[in-house]
């Protein structure tokens, strides 16, 4: 996560430094940019895949069913009331794992969408896996720099996913809750809450001085390690399946760019004139172009930011 946050804020800080300090508008190049968000994907993907430290808890039948790779056999013990305990051997194992929302049986392993290659998936899994991460990641860092566009608006709802994150992980690093919610417990992620914590408090303290009117700008600096370090904590969680629902304001947000562009590029080949969808994009801009004022959208999108982390949150039980 310190690397993710050192690596990103590097990124846009020669951006905003080309923007302010070199007077040029246009800041660095945006392949340059999507060059150094694969980068640490690739390193992130990499370092999930192959450190042994990062390993998830099943049962020693499902690992051995499954053809995990397994790093530490243990017993445990389950109360069962009214009855005598009962010993269950588990295992940590290596694996790509994760929990899908809304379903009963809810993890899920990548190794599926390549078992047409049998025994071989899990030899070739990176192949598939860490494209997906270097995704996710670019997808949430770019989502979270289209949405800082109004004064506390990034601010606000980063804080707002930083605080569902850390309930996340406290229940994932908890053996009893993962075990009562029926979610992976991920040995370690406990230690992230300090993270997420520290993440909360330095939004909040910064949006003290960035909501409306602003005092203080994040830039890119802020912007694009705030997307990388949600994108890679929720992928350390095992819970970035979440992220559409968690992030849907910075996924709006993108939505709409795409849009925007796709439809004007379309319409000016077609009829000769680029046409629009919203009267300007990111959805934020459009909004004051209706003649809202910027505090009111601001607020109304943290409004929607926390309905929507409820809604991950509730998620853990809602299948």
């Amino acid at each position: 996560m310190i690397t993710v946050t050192i690596w990103l804020a590097i990124i846009g800080f020669i951006d905003d430094y080309i923007k302010v300090i070199k007077k040029d508008k246009s800041g660095l190049a945006g392949k340059f940019k999507v060059v150094g968000q694969v980068g640490i994907g690739l390193i992130v993907g990499l370092t999930m895949l192959f450190h042994p430290d990062i390993t998830v808890r099943v049962t020693k039948a499902e690992a051995i069913a499954k053809n995990y790779e397994i790093k530490e056999t243990f017993t445990t013990k389950y109360t069962q009331v009214g009855k005598a305990d009962k010993e269950v051997e588990m295992a940590y194992v290596k694996t790509t794992l994760t929990n899908v929302p809304f379903f009963k049986d809810n993890n899920f392993d990548y190794n599926v969408l390549l078992s047409w290659l049998g025994d071989n998936a899990s030899k070739f899994i990176f192949i598939l896996f860490v494209p997906i991460i270097i995704f996710i990641v670019t997808a949430v860092s770019n989502g979270a720099n289209l949405t800082d566009g109004l004064d506390g608006l990034a601010t606000g709802v980063s804080a707002i996913i930083g605080a569902t994150l850390g309930i996340l992980a406290y229940v994932s690093g908890n053996t009893i809750m993962a075990d009562y919610l029926n979610i992976l417990y991920i040995p370690g992620s406990e230690e992230l809450v300090i993270f997420a914590a520290s993440f909360l408090g330095a939004c909040v303290g910064f949006l003290w001085f960035n909501s409306y009117p602003a005092k203080v700008f994040m830039g890119d600096t802020g912007s694009l390690t705030i997307g990388g370090i949600i994108a890679v904590f929720a992928i350390l969680i095992r819970k970035e399946l979440l992220i559409p629902i968690l992030c849907g304001i910075f996924l709006a947000e993108t939505i709409s760019v795409i849009l925007q562009v796709s439809y004007f590029k379309y319409t000016k080949k077609k009829y000769g004139e680029g046409r629009r969808i919203f009267k300007m994009s990111p959805l934020h801009h459009h909004y004051q172009k209706l003649g809202m004022h910027e505090a009111r959208i601001v607020t109304r999108f943290w409004i929607v930011g926390i309905m929507l982390a409820i809604l991950t949150i509730i998620t853990l039980k809602m299948r």
